[in-house]
């Protein structure tokens, strides 16, 4: 029997079902609407990376077997990127082996095919679990770096935060409707105003002060964080506020979102939107 309560843990929760049969893709979806869930779906590898690579999903539902890129290859470039989405795994009947290899590489959990709507929605609640616990440990981790950041501020005896008084720069950064204060140290979108974390409002000025330039996790570090340290540790230190910053920023009213990954290159705000 079907079941359609909608999961009161994660009422918005956000699932991308990636398979290339389209009955799989369809009777996924249909069950997971039913619980409450905002689901996308998509029918081969390639196509998912271009979407992670713009949106922010919370589970990543993965084919094993895929034309073109498979799912391992799929779960290797998802876990690149901030903040990875969980990976649960679909394999056929007798494909254990397979299964087991991909949560070695990187998978939480897998399910065979075919699998009851009961086993789809105890393995999507098990991954959200994971998912919030990921974002807790984050969300310490932000804690401490804003107290850290505010001590070597004021045993420098620079209130102002990285940067100084910031005489040389610009006071006022906009950009597609963003308006960016750093004296008063407030961002408004269209008038409104975002409610910004420190980190943040020093991330988005950083973006912001060099638009349409790719910006790498590193020199965000040196400018948000005052720290130099190797890009693989800035990411670490910055991508779930990247990821926060993202998600309250969404898109602007031309449908193309502000902050982009220039992959390989890192991160730009985007002042002026590509021409189609």
């Amino acid at each position: 029997m079907t079941m359609t309560s909608r999961p009161a843990s994660s009422p918005a929760a956000h699932v991308l079902i990636v398979d290339d049969d389209q009955s799989v893709r369809f009777f996924l979806a249909e069950e997971l609407r039913l619980k409450g869930y905002q689901v996308t779906t998509l029918g081969s590898g390639e196509e998912a990376l271009v979407w992670l690579r713009q949106h922010q999903t919370d589970v990543v539902v993965l084919d094993l077997k895929m034309m073109g890129m498979d799912g391992l290859q799929v779960m290797a470039e998802i876990q690149s990127l901030p903040l990875p989405p969980v990976v649960i795994m679909l394999t056929a009947h007798g494909s254990l082996d397979a299964a087991v290899a991909a949560m070695r590489r990187g998978s939480y959990d897998f399910l065979r095919k075919p699998c009851s709507p009961e086993e789809l929605g105890a393995a999507v609640e098990r991954a959200l679990a994971r998912r919030r616990r990921e974002q807790q440990h984050e969300e310490m981790l932000q804690l401490i770096e804003e107290t850290a950041h505010k001590l070597r501020a004021l045993s420098t005896g620079n209130g102002r935060g990285v940067g100084g008084s910031g005489s040389h720069r610009p006071r006022l950064l906009e950009g597609r409707g963003i308006l960016l204060d750093r004296e008063r140290q407030i961002a408004t979108r269209c008038g409104v105003p975002l409610s910004l974390s420190p980190t943040e409002f020093r991330l988005l000025a950083c973006l912001m002060a060099q638009p349409n330039t790719p910006i790498s996790f590193r020199e965000m570090s040196r400018q948000v964080r005052g720290v130099d340290e190797h890009e693989t540790v800035a990411r670490d230190a910055l991508r779930t506020t990247l990821w926060r910053l993202r998600q309250k920023l969404s898109r602007a009213d031309d449908g193309y979102p502000y902050i982009v990954n220039m992959r390989g290159r890192g991160y730009m705000f985007v002042k002026e939107v590509p021409p189609i």
